[in-house]
């Protein structure tokens, strides 16, 4: 196990994640069987947390598996590595809010549904979908900001803690993004096929579901490795990590169909993408220069 864990760590990474988050919602929600896009029986926050548990317990157990105790000493000084200058928290916080606003509101132009929903008064999906007061903006804004900073932390764990650093070693930014990025949407995959016919509407879920997973997060995740390549800083990316899911819940829409659900991602997806191309040409030139 230990040799193949050191001839393929990132490999063996994917796999032990995949096997606790998947293999966990199979036993919860009774077995292969009863795998379907209804919505299940099966409490939420149950599922919620056997899902991020892959990562953190991937991250962490194959760290010391292959670096030992000195992994476990440099995991911690890149956990706690919170002096980078100010510039890239701004980067790792602003990201986020700046391009989905930027997509929400764009269409917003063109259609009132596609309005960022934290700006809207009536049933906001969010508070709806975690039993929160109606129309407690302050209390919605807290919760998602503790719910998205704790999700942050145990995601990140694995996937910049463990697995950026040993991509970096022999790939470049965009092919250690792209690839991390599709893995990362993978893995989304069983957690979000639960229930996901209601949210699809209409649209099959052969084209609703890779372009919720495979369209801003590959390219999101690029500009997560870009700012940890500069930084060095795994606390930076929890709060990468933490700042979109924030903005993307509290962006939300209030009410919209598959097809516009779509439109949002693809337009948010056109924005990253846009950022990646400059920051990459902004990176050549530098190397040239």
């Amino acid at each position: 196990m230990k040799n193949l864990i050191i001839k393929y760590p990132v490999a063996t990474y994917y796999i032990l994640t995949f096997l606790i988050s998947w293999g966990g919602l199979i036993l919860l929600i009774g077995g292969p069987g009863r795998i379907n896009s209804q919505q299940t029986n099966a409490p939420f926050l149950n599922l919620y947390l056997i899902t991020v548990a892959g990562p953190i317990i991937s991250g962490v157990l194959l760290t010391g598996l292959y670096y030992g105790k000195k992994g476990y000493r440099d995991f911690l000084s890149r956990l706690f590595k919170w002096r980078v200058p100010v510039k890239w928290y701004a980067i790792a916080l602003v990201i986020a809010p700046l391009t989905v606003f930027a997509a929400l509101f764009a269409l917003s132009l063109f259609s009132h549904v596609f309005m960022p929903g934290i700006f809207e008064s009536g049933n906001n999906p969010i508070a709806s979908s975690f039993g929160l007061p109606e129309g407690n903006k302050i209390t919605l804004v807290l919760f998602v900001f503790m719910l998205s900073l704790f999700n942050g932390f145990v995601e990140e764990l694995g996937w910049t803690g463990f697995a950026t650093p040993i991509l970096l070693r022999n790939q470049n930014l965009f092919k250690s993004g792209i690839t991390l990025g599709i893995m990362w949407g993978l893995w989304h995959l069983f957690s979000n096929y639960l229930g996901s016919a209601d949210a699809a509407g209409s649209i099959s879920l052969l084209v609703y579901l890779p372009v919720m997973l495979f369209s801003f997060l590959p390219p999101f995740r690029i500009l997560m490795i870009w700012v940890y390549r500069h930084t060095g800083s795994l606390w930076l990316a929890v709060l990468m990590h933490a700042s979109l899911d924030m903005f993307w819940m509290l962006s939300m829409p209030l009410s919209l169909t598959g097809k516009e659900r779509i439109i949002w991602y693809t337009l948010w997806a056109v924005v990253l993408w846009i950022i990646v191309i400059i920051i990459g040409i902004v990176d050549n030139k530098k190397k040239v220069d």
